[in-house]
């Protein structure tokens, strides 16, 4: 398989350093020499130092040999005509643009953009952060919330109390599955480092667990946690920007009260005027007085989407200090991920990761339906049908040889998702939701009969 990807960015980067760690043959295009020479320094893959937006290039570069185009330069013009010029030079090569200003295509739908623009897929980062932030509000406490099937499965990653009965206990005596126990522990976060468990894992105090869960079984996971989820009633956006605006508009069609707070007055005036229930605020969320004024310390849930890194996280740092219950912090660079949690933060989005996230789906083929990224991207949720021609059809899933480092948090089948146990029969056609360390991804769509 060949992929080509148009910007060297962090984006880009982050997809050429997954694909390439699969021994996919990746090309990364870019105008800059000092991106290219970062590219060239750390990873296995070819690079053309060029304007990502010339046929000539795009052609030199194996587009007709290629199975996927990926444009995620900085620029949503230069991405949306690279994926035109590819779909007129090769028709059959799937194109991908991200498209990060909403004012790019607005009077157009997503249909529309797509048949007269030549784009097979369009990734909005805006949209995919703004639907990440309803996931969390919809579990405060949660440091992590993934969708699977559509939302039919949950993976929440939620912090392991100190003193929690089963710290120190094995997983097959603490959370037995043939008991008819529903709570599937899938993956489990420790210092930063990835582990699939297995019914000898011992948990460890403040491990960061991933729970599969259906929608209909959070308030079990809420009873073990001893957590008390409820709605927010009260919430604080910090950033004005395209993430902040839509995030508002969002909640105004619920039933809680937001307030925004902004420092730019122009920006201001015209949120005023855009939005119809939120109170927007004149000010800089990271000056304690402003927020202690405001009444922080009294909100539910306290979410900085700004655009400066280092200010959301302070500003969320100071909400948590005067009170506030929850906290949402969106970071931009992937080196800040790990950082949020080491400071205290847990819940955390990002519009790069999530982008790198909905474009590895687009990557995978043959029985793979859908891909997510979890934390620092070393593990992922992948969504795979099983087809009538590989040996797992009919056999208990204690029976499957998965690669190692893998875990079935669920299945899917006749609509219905099943948290399986070890006597769980597999059949034809059921969609397994998988949870495996990025190195072995490529071994588990050879054993579930991927090409």
């Amino acid at each position: 398989m060949k992929v080509i990807v148009a910007g060297a960015g962090e984006v880009g980067f982050n997809i050429s350093e997954k694909l390439s760690r699969e021994r996919i043959d990746v090309v990364l295009i870019d105008h800059s020499p000092e991106r290219l020479k970062a590219v060239a320094d750390s990873l296995d893959v070819k690079t053309v130092l060029s304007p990502v937006s010339r046929p000539k290039v795009l052609l030199e570069a194996g587009l007709r040999e290629s199975s996927l185009f990926v444009a995620v330069t900085g620029s949503d013009t230069d991405n949306v005509l690279a994926c035109r010029y590819a779909q007129l030079l090769a028709p059959e090569v799937r194109r991908l643009a991200r498209v990060r200003d909403s004012e790019t295509y607005e009077g157009l739908n997503e249909q529309e953009m797509r048949e007269g623009l030549g784009l097979t897929f369009i990734i909005d980062p805006t949209a995919l952060v703004v639907d990440n932030i309803m996931d969390f509000m919809a579990i405060p406490g949660a440091g992590d919330v993934i969708d699977v099937s559509g939302g039919r499965l949950k993976l929440v990653g939620l912090r392991l109390p100190k003193h929690h009965p089963i710290v120190g206990v094995p997983l097959m005596h603490s959370l037995p599955r043939e008991e008819g126990n529903k709570l599937l522990i899938a993956a489990i976060y420790r210092h930063h480092e990835l582990l699939i468990p297995n019914g000898s894992t011992v948990l460890k105090p403040h491990d960061l667990l991933y729970l599969a869960a259906t929608p209909e079984s959070l308030p079990e996971v809420s009873r073990f946690f001893s957590f008390d989820w409820q709605p927010p009633k009260t919430i604080f956006i910090m950033g004005g920007g395209e993430v902040g605006l839509h995030l508002a508009r969002r909640l105004e069609g619920g039933d809680c009260s937001a307030i925004l707070i902004e420092q730019n007055e122009e920006r201001c005036a015209f949120l005023s005027r855009e939005l119809r229930k939120t109170v927007v605020i004149k000010g800089d969320a990271t000056d304690q007085a402003l927020l202690e004024d405001e009444g922080v310390g009294e909100c539910d849930i306290f979410i900085a989407v700004g655009t400066d890194d280092e200010k959301n996280m302070i500003s969320c740092l100071l909400a948590r200090r005067l009170g506030a219950r929850n906290t949402i912090t969106r970071v931009n660079r992937f080196s800040y991920v790990p950082l949020v949690s080491a400071i205290g933060l847990e819940a955390l989005v990002s519009a790069r990761v999530a982008a790198v996230s909905a474009i590895l789906k687009y990557v995978r083929k043959g029985v793979v339906v859908s891909v997510a990224t979890l934390q620092n991207e070393e593990a992922e949720i992948i969504e795979l049908e099983v087809p009538a021609a590989s040996r797992i059809p009919g056999r208990k899933l204690m029976e499957c040889k998965l690669p190692p480092h893998t875990i079935i948090a669920a299945l899917l089948r006749a609509g219905e998702v099943i948290i399986p146990k070890g006597s769980t029969v597999i059949e034809a056609g059921d969609i397994l939701a998988v949870v495996a360390r990025s190195e072995s991804v490529s071994l588990l769509e050879k054993a579930l009969g991927a090409k």
